[in-house]
Order: C-alpha cells, then sequence, then structure tokens
C-alpha cells in the first residue's frame, strides 16, 4: 500500500532509521514502495534461515526474537531497539514472533541499494536515483547502500553515522597516496576516483580500479598497519564520508571478519568452498596448501568480478594480517569469506605442497608419468584402478577419523584452558585472602 507522509503511519514511519533524516522527496518516493501488515500473536514476521531481502520495522505492538528454545529479545514498538530495521541480516539469524497483535511494514533492500545503471532503467528507479544525488542524503542512507556496514549490529550502525566525517576533494586531488601511512576509512558520497599502484618509485602507474558513489577504500593500510599500498586521485570533484582509524577497526572491522583455525578447512572445502592465497607469487611457488589458487593481494581489486559470489571463499597469508584486508574487500562486494586464524605460520609443515622442482623437470616428469601409462598392459591398469579406488575409499575413512580426531583435540584444549583460568582464579582468590589476613 501507497503510505501518505502526513498521514498517521507516515508520521510514524518518518521517525525511523534512516527514514528520520532523509530529504522529502526521497521518502516521498519511498513511502510509494512501502506495504504495511499485520501479525497476530504467535506468528511469525519472519523466520531464521530466510533469505527474502525485505526490511522490516515494527510500528505497533511488541515482538520476540527467539532461536529456539532461547528467547534473545524482546522488543516493543516505540522504544529504541525499534528504529532500527529488526534483525537485518540476511539469511535471518533468528526468528521474529509476535506477541500480541503488532503492525509492521516491509520494504525491499532494492528501494535503499544502489542498483546498476542499467537496472535502474528496467526496474523505473528514476526517482529514486534522481533523489539520491541531493547533496542533503542522510549519511544513514548512506551507510545502508554498502553491504558491509549494512550488516553491522544496529548499535555499530548507529555509532558509525556518528562518528563520520564529511569531507570534499577537488578534480585531481590526491586523497591518499601510495606509501604515505593511513588514518581514515573512506566512504564515497558523490563522485568517482582512481586507484593506481606502482611497482617501484620510478614505474609507471597501474590502474586497478575506477571508484564510484557507494565504493569504499582506504581499509588495507588500516588493518594491516602498513604504509598505503596504493594511490587514490579524484576524477571529478567529490563529497566522501571518512571514518577514523580507531573507530574503523573497533565499529566495522572486527565485528565484519569471520575465522577458522587450520583443522577445520578440509570440513569446509569437502562443502565446496575455494581456497584463496593471497601471498606474493614467489612466496606460493615455495609452499601452499592443498587446492589453493594464487590471487595476490595487490590484484583481488582487478580479479574479484571473476570469482563466484555463491561460493564460500577461504583466505590464507602468511601470518593472517594480510588476510583481513583481503577478506574485508570481498565482504564490501557481498562475498562469503572467512580467514585461515594466524595464517600459514601456524599451519603443520607437512601439510603444505613444496614446489622445489624446476619448471622443466615438472613437464619431464609428468611426460615420462604418461609414458609409462601408455606402455602399461590393460590388465595391470584395471588391477591398479581397483586397487586405487579401494585405496581412495581407506583414504576418505581416515580422513573423517583425523578431523574427528582433531576436533576432539580442539575441545580437549578449550577445556583445558577453562580449568587453568579457573584455578588461576582460585589461587589468586586464596593469595588474596592470606594478604588480607
Amino acid at each position: 500500500m501507497s503510505i501518505n507522509i502526513d498521514s498517521p503511519e507516515g508520521r510514524i514511519i518518518r521517525k525511523l532509521i534512516p527514514f528520520s533524516t532523509m530529504p522529502n522527496n526521497i521518502f516521498k518516493v519511498i513511502c510509494g514502495k512501502i506495504t504495511i501488515e499485520t501479525a497476530h500473536s504467535g506468528s511469525f514476521l519472519f523466520e531464521r534461515g530466510d533469505t527474502n531481502s525485505d526490511l522490516v520495522y515494527l510500528l505497533k505492538g511488541n515482538i520476540s526474537l527467539e532461536v529456539a528454545p532461547l528467547k534473545i529479545e524482546m522488543i516493543k514498538a516505540g522504544s529504541e531497539s525499534a528504529l532500527f530495521a529488526i534483525a537485518h541480516q540476511f539469511p535471518r539469524k533468528v526468528n521474529a514472533v509476535a506477541k500480541g497483535e503488532v503492525y509492521f511494514l516491509h520494504l525491499n533492500t532494492v528501494f535503499l541499494t544502489p542498483p546498476d545503471a542499467k537496472e535502474l532503467e528496467k526496474k523505473e528507479h528514476q526517482e529514486i536515483k534522481k533523489a539520491k544525488k541531493a547533496d542533503s542524503a542522510d549519511c544513514i542512507a548512506t551507510l545502508l547502500m554498502i553491504s558491509i556496514i549494512r550488516a553491522l549490529p544496529p548499535v555499530n550502525l548507529h555509532k558509525v553515522s556518528q562518528e563520520l566525517e564529511e569531507v570534499r576533494v577537488k578534480k585531481g586531488e590526491i586523497i591518499i597516496e601510495q606509501g604515505a601511512f593511513g588514518d581514515y576509512y573512506y566512504l564515497i558520497k558523490t563522485g568517482e576516483c582512481l586507484v593506481t599502484h606502482k611497482n617501484s618509485e620510478h614505474a609507471q602507474a597501474i590502474k586497478i580500479a575506477k571508484l564510484q558513489v557507494w565504493n569504499t577504500f582506504g581499509e588495507t593500510a588500516l588493518i594491516s598497519g602498513e604504509p598505503r599500498a596504493e594511490t587514490v586521485t579524484a576524477l571529478s570533484d567529490m563529497t566522501l564520508l571518512r571514518l577514523h582509524k580507531n573507530k574503523f577497526l573497533k565499529l566495522i572491522k572486527e565485528p565484519s571478519l569471520s575465522f577458522i583455525d587450520f583443522i577445520e578447512l578440509e570440513l569446509w572445502q569437502d562443502k565446496g568452498a575455494v581456497l584463496l592465497d593471497i601471498r606474493p607469487p614467489d612466496e606460493y611457488e615455495k609452499h601452499h596448501l592443498t587446492n589453493a589458487i594464487n590471487t595476490p593481494l595487490f590484484t583481488l581489486r582487478m580479479q574479484i568480478k571473476s570469482l563466484d559470489k555463491n561460493k564460500l571463499h577461504i583466505i590464507v597469508c602468511k601470518d593472517g594480517k594480510s588476510s583481513e584486508s583481503a577478506a574485508f574487500l570481498m565482504k564490501t562486494y557481498s562475498f562469503n569469506v572467512k580467514i585461515i586464524r594466524n595464517g600459514l605460520d601456524y599451519v603443520p609443515k607437512g601439510a603444505l605442497l613444496p614446489n622445489s622442482q624446476s619448471s622443466d623437470e615438472r613437464i619431464k616428469n609428468k611426460e615420462s608419468i604418461e609414458k609409462n601409462h601408455l606402455t602399461t598392459s590393460p590388465d595391470l591398469t584395471l588391477n591398479s584402478n581397483k586397487v586405487n579406488q579401494a585405496l581412495i575409499r581407506e583414504n576418505k575413512k581416515l580422513k573423517f577419523a583425523l578431523i574427528e580426531l582433531k576436533a576432539r583435540y580442539v575441545n580437549i584444549e578449550k577445556e583445558n584452558q577453562a580449568w587453568e583460568e579457573k584455578y588461576n582464579g582460585l589461587l589468586n582468590q586464596v593469595v588474596e585472602s592470606k594478604f588480607k589476613r
């Protein structure tokens, strides 16, 4: 149903985030896309695992956020929690259950997400596109355009919006320079810029990417603590929102990244996960993990369009630090990403594949194997195939047994750590009590 912005419902919706500070022309367009519904006591507004991309806001009544059998939070209409979209991560992490009769609205995120220009024409969203160019566009509305920020907890999102600083730059101005130390994370509100990289001081600059409205940059140096690896130059007059390094690390980076231990890698690969080794090619050639694809960090932004968003990507580097930068970049483009904790430094050496042979030696060995295969008799080949199949089956059994043992080992380590913490706590109490006497 279309909502009149001056109606009682319109005034309630106007107080919600990000609608509260939208320009009237944007808010009027959005109200034409909103649907208001009623839910009876005990019914679900949405269920855990739902992938529907509608944002849901509570207008009247109470709802409970639950993960059976636990009740996580009770949300009441008009409360501070109800100012934000309810549990807006996708897929849904909880059930939203009506406690009594409730009124709620839902709005597809497509109306708050910047689609491609061609898609805009197809879906007839030209009004929204023009409205978004208004100088007075609200910073929270801008934040909701960026997938990695939209997935943040509502409290973090609100704090980020309060900490953002708006800056303007002129065409041709250098925003960040390769080799400098970074202090800020940037979000593009208007305009476009060019990202370039030099392999050496006097080398020709390589064009990495052109960034436009709702793109972000500057996170790599903040996460790694190393100097800027790229130069970003304004291609037009620009309006940027920037967030200081300390706030970025605490409010955005920490809640956005997900880690696994090396012993979990095989389980995820069995489920179809893709392993990316983001070290430089020369380091990858020395040794790497089985099935790891070498995608150096400095080329990741250029290659990102060729990666499959439907698959989980697991990232590994030497010590885990560069992996955080790569994972954050990929999550900015809506990829599902996990990081191998502490990188290859904590991986058993026996798990790494050495590349000690030269390319010529590998070719000769391959030709030798193929020649021997061609001269093998059919009977021997048949018997060999049977043996191979038996070995494969046995290898799978051993593989799953090893994974199970590794999982048990991790649990024992955690229990041991917990007992040590309890012991130390009790010991401190005993020492303190003796001193008090």
